[in-house]
Parts: C-alpha cells; structure tokens; sequence
C-alpha cells in the first residue's frame, strides 16, 4: 500500500534527522526545537531523542559518547535500540543540512497524518459506539478535534510590537466609529538602563550576560514592571529588545505598552472611550513604539530549548539584542523525563540553562518569578528564601529584586483576599490610582543591595520614581 511505504520512508528519514543533530553544529539547535518526541513513530529513535534532549537540558555536549551514556547508563534503554551499532547507522544517514531540512518535513508530516488518523478513528469509533442525539453537533465536535490537532502543531514565533501595536490602535479605531544610540547617560549605569535613576544607582544597569530575577506575588505588578523596563530599554537604547509572554497573548501586552507610553486609563483603552487629547497621545505614543524593536513571542507554555533556539536565532539576526525578558519562570518546561524529579529539581535546571544562555549571548535576560506563599505572613517585606520552587534560583541568579506593595500585604493580612490585576484598575484618571511601591535589590553579585520606592499608577500601568536615590541595606 502506498499509505505504508509514506511510513517506512518516514522511519528512515527520523534516523537521518537524528543523524543530523548528532553531526551538525548549525542546524542542531534548530531541529531539536522543531520536533517532540511523539514525531518519532520508532521506538528506538524516540529513546534517541530524549537521550539527545537530556543531553541538552544538561548542558552537555551531543555526541555519540555521551549519547551511549545517556542511553546505557541513565536510560537503560541502549541495547533495546541495537545497541552502539545503530547510533552509527544514524551518524552514517547524515549527508548534509539540505537533506536533512528535507527529511524534517517527511517527518513532521507522517506524525501529523499519524495524529489525524487517530482523532478521525477515534471520532468513528465514537459513532458506532455512543447514542448519537444530534449528529451536527456530533460533527461538530469531531471538527474541532481535528483542528486541535493541526493547531496544537504550532510554535508561535517572534512578532514585532510595530506589527502588534498596528492591530491593536486599528481595533481601537473601529471601537470609536461602531535619541540617540545607547542607554540613556547617567552616571550611575554602565550597562542597559532600567529608565530609573535611583535603580541604575544600585545595579548600574543590566549587565551582559547576567542572570536576573523579579520576584512577586501574583497581582503585585510583576509585568507591569518588566512592560516598564521593555519599553524604558527599547526607546532609551533604541536596540533590540525580546520578550517571552507565556500567560499573555502579544495583542494584550501591545494593550498595555500603549497605555503605558500614552498615560491613558486601561479602562477607557479597552472600552475605546478616548477623549481628543487621549487620541492625539494615542498617536504619538503608536509612533514611538512603532520605531521600537520589540519582539514579543507569545507561545504559552514555552520549552526551555525553544527559548533557547529562538534566542539565538534572534540574536544571529539581530546583533544589537540587548536584553531578554520572560514571563514567567514557572511556567518554562522542559523535555526532561530523567525518572521520578521534583519541581524544584526541573526550575533548578531551567535557572541553570538560562544563565549559561544569557552568558552564551552576553546579554541580560531577566526573568519573572513568583513568591512563596510564606511571603504574605505578617507584614514583613520578602527575602531570598521566598523565592518559589528552587534554592538554586537564588544561586543562579546574578541579581534578585522584589517587587513589594504595603497595600498588598495588608489586603490579604486581614483576609480580604488578592488585590484585582493592576491594569484593569477602573478610575476616571491615569494617575488616581497610585500605589507606593519598594523595588528590592536583595542580591547583586556585582553591585549594591538596597530599595528605591516608587509609585507604582495602576491605572496606565507605570511606574515612576519617586525621588532619584536608592537606599542602602
């Protein structure tokens, strides 16, 4: 049958994909983030990919001897797959990066047909077996049964915020009618500014390669403060600047980086009831950011090795990346199946990996993370050892600084619960909603620890400061 030998082409075009990764340095990177391990329909190269994605995760090198370890010693699996004499079929299947695009694609759709099959097999046994009331709505529900299958395919790549925010003033319309280069000079920042003087003072900028953490408790303003310090960095340093969204769709952060720019209510944003004077900071807030270079990729659950491939790839062609901020830690995953780990174990790993790549790029990456729930006993303002799920962020990281509002912590002290998100706020104004705000530099490997207050306005989402001196501990 043809349908057959489209399969048996797909099993020898796995194994030359798999000799690519273990023979190519260029391409490497880029074919382990486009494939899972259910691409594979042979056992043997399934067990192959994960030893490779192990390898990986674990920063080690991806060669056929540590493959053999990896497979014989931690996976036990070496002599189920033919032991070292089928690794070298698969380095001997490698013929060159062309060929083995090529082959990705063979893969990649004989696992899409395998999928299909199975959801339309299942839909057909489903017929035959349940009492079927409403057949168009039975239909319907295999319908999008498929299409979860096709979309559930999709690795979201990067989008501009000059593309985004294009969409998002156009619906704002349609709502209505139905510097110079480099870091801003201060004295204080040798690296990128964060756009706070009295910060700069204590960290001097972010600088390349350093690890960086942001720390809060849900609803505190973690994004709203890494939105702040994007656009601080992109308009300020007028160079490339990539952010990693894993709760929010990059439509909903171009939402609130125009509020932002614009100091207009988020309400009134999101309802489109602008006055003349919103329009006019409306368009001169668009224009700003339509000159920036914001990339935003907005892939929910996002794989630590796809942010690693999309990182390079980003810096490959975009030289002047200067900063990379995620949201958050705790939402990155791994492909890491080494038995029975805990959580803390995996976000060590990922704390790990993204220092290395921030050392590998030499560029800061900044990363949010969420607060133990420990943080919210009495009044007190939170420490490293809040720092959820792993010791070893606190270890990893190069500085650490938290986000603390008093108003928070008495709201959920005397039991009244959560405060609502910052940006949906409703207020008659931008600026009625202020909220005073301790940004805590509790480590810094290379600098001061210490706090600067600022006002954080909920209503547009910004923070500013209120006076130019960072406090020492």
């Amino acid at each position: 049958m043809e349908e057959k030998e489209i399969f048996t082409g797909a099993i020898e075009a796995e194994k030359s994909v798999l000799g690519a990764i273990l023979q190519s340095d260029d391409i490497r990177d880029e074919l382990i983030s486009s494939l899972e391990i259910d691409d594979f329909s042979d056992a043997r190269n399934k067990n192959v990919f994960q030893a490779i994605n192990n390898l990986m995760t674990l920063g080690n090198n991806i060669d056929v001897p540590n493959l053999v370890s990896q497979l014989d010693t931690a996976m036990k699996v070496l002599d189920k797959i033919g032991g070292v004499n089928y690794l070298f079929e698969i380095v001997e299947t490698y013929i060159g990066d062309t060929n083995a695009y090529h082959h990705l694609r063979i893969v990649k759709d004989a696992s899409l047909a395998r999928r299909l099959i199975k959801t339309m097999q299942g839909c057909i046994d489903g017929f035959k077996k349940e009492k079927i009331k409403d057949v168009s709505q039975y239909v319907a529900e295999c319908e999008n049964k498929i299409l979860q299958v096709t979309q559930a395919r999709r690795v979201a790549e990067f989008v501009t915020a000059s593309e985004t925010v294009g969409k998002v003033i156009g619906k704002l319309k349609i709502t209505k009618n139905n510097e110079q280069e480099g870091p801003r000079a201060n004295k204080y920042c040798v690296g990128l500014t964060s756009g706070y003087e009295s910060l700069d003072r204590l960290t001097q900028g972010w600088q390349k390669g350093n690890f960086i953490i942001v720390g809060a408790r849900p609803s505190v303003g973690k994004t709203a403060l890494s939105l702040n310090l994007i656009l601080n960095a992109a308009l300020q340093s007028r160079k490339t600047v990539a952010f990693f969204s894993l709760e929010m769709d990059a439509e909903s952060i171009c939402r609130r980086l125009v509020s932002t720019a614009a100091k207009i209510n988020s309400t009134a944003l999101a309802t489109g009831n602008l006055s003349a004077d919103d329009w006019l900071a409306l368009e001169v807030a668009s224009k700003d950011l339509r000159a920036t270079k914001i990339y935003i990729d907005d892939t929910s659950s996002q794989k630590l090795n796809d942010i690693r491939t999309k990182c390079k790839k980003l810096k490959a062609s975009h030289p002047d990346l200067s900063a990379v901020f995620i949201d958050y830690l705790g939402l990155i995953t791994t492909n890491v199946k080494l038995g029975e780990v805990s959580k803390s174990v995996e976000v060590g790993e990922i704390s790990r990996s993204l220092k290395a790549l921030a050392r590998e790029l030499e560029v800061p990456i900044i990363c949010l993370c969420q607060l133990s729930r420990s943080n919210e006993k009495g009044s007190r303002l939170p420490i490293l050892s809040d720092l959820r799920d792993s010791g070893s962020i606190e270890q990893d990281a190069d500085q650490v600084l938290f986000i603390h509002r008093d108003d928070y912590q008495k709201q959920v002290k005397t039991g009244e619960g959560q405060p609502q998100q910052p940006a949906v706020q409703e207020s008659e104004g931008p600026f009625d909603v202020a909220k005073p705000t301790k940004i805590i530099v509790a480590k810094n490997r290379n600098g001061k620890t210490g706090q600067v207050d600022l006002h954080f306005l909920m209503n547009i989402g910004k923070f500013v400061e209120i006076e130019t001196r960072g406090e020492e501990y």
